[in-house]
C-alpha cells in the first residue's frame, strides 16, 4: 500500500483553529487529498477555500482516524477525482455547516460527501456527522454515501442521501472487517 501525499495536513493536533485560507496547489495532480486530519480533535476551518480546481486523485476534505469535534463552517469546497469530503476511520462529531460544494466529486459513483468509507488506518465505525445547509454551486442536490457510520444528521440545504450506493458501501465495509477477523 502506497502512502499518501497530502497537501495541508492538520495530524494529531488539538484545539486548533484554520480561518481565511485558500488551500489549492499548483500542481494538484501531485496530490491525494488536499486537507487532511487525521488523529485529531477539536479542530474548526471556516471561511477557507479549499480545492477549488480540483485536479488531484482523491479528495478535498479527508478526515480520518478518530479525529473528533471538527468544523467546517462557511467553507468553498472542490473535490478531486473521489469527494469533496470523506468521513471514516471512527471519526465522531464532524459537523459541515453553511457550506458549498464547488466542485462536484469526479468519481463513477457520483458522491459529494463520503461517510463511513473502509480506512486501513482505523476501521472503526465512524460516528455523528452533521450536514447543515450545505449546497452544490451548481444548484444540484448534494450527493452523501454512508457506509460503516450511523446516519448521518441532515437539516437544510439540498442534500440526497444514495440508497443503493450506501448499501454497496455497506456490504463492502462489512466484508472487510470480516476478512480482518480471519
Amino acid at each position: 500500500m502506497k502512502p499518501d501525499t497530502n497537501f495541508f495536513i492538520v495530524s494529531d493536533e488539538f484545539l486548533k483553529e484554520y480561518s481565511d485560507l485558500v488551500v489549492s496547489p499548483p500542481n494538484p495532480a501531485d496530490y491525494d487529498d488536499i486537507f487532511k486530519v487525521s488523529g485529531s480533535s477539536n479542530i474548526t476551518v471556516r471561511d477557507c477555500t479549499i480545492n477549488p480546481n480540483g485536479g488531484n486523485r482523491e479528495d478535498g476534505v479527508d478526515i480520518m482516524r478518530y479525529s473528533e469535534f471538527v468544523e467546517f463552517n462557511w467553507c468553498k469546497v472542490g473535490a478531486g477525482k473521489k469527494y469533496a469530503f470523506t468521513v471514516k476511520g471512527g471519526s465522531n462529531n464532524v459537523t459541515i455547516r453553511d457550506s458549498v460544494i464547488t466542485r462536484p466529486g469526479g468519481n463513477w459513483e457520483r458522491v459529494d460527501i463520503d461517510i463511513g468509507n473502509w480506512s486501513t488506518t482505523s476501521p472503526a465505525k465512524t460516528g455523528t456527522v452533521t450536514i447543515d445547509q450545505v449546497t452544490r454551486a451548481d444548484g444540484r442536490p448534494v450527493r452523501v454515501r454512508v457506509g460503516w457510520a450511523e446516519k448521518p444528521v441532515v437539516t437544510g440545504g439540498h442534500v440526497h442521501i444514495l440508497f443503493w450506493q450506501s448499501l454497496g458501501l455497506k456490504v463492502y465495509c462489512l466484508i472487510r472487517r470480516t476478512l480482518l477477523k480471519l
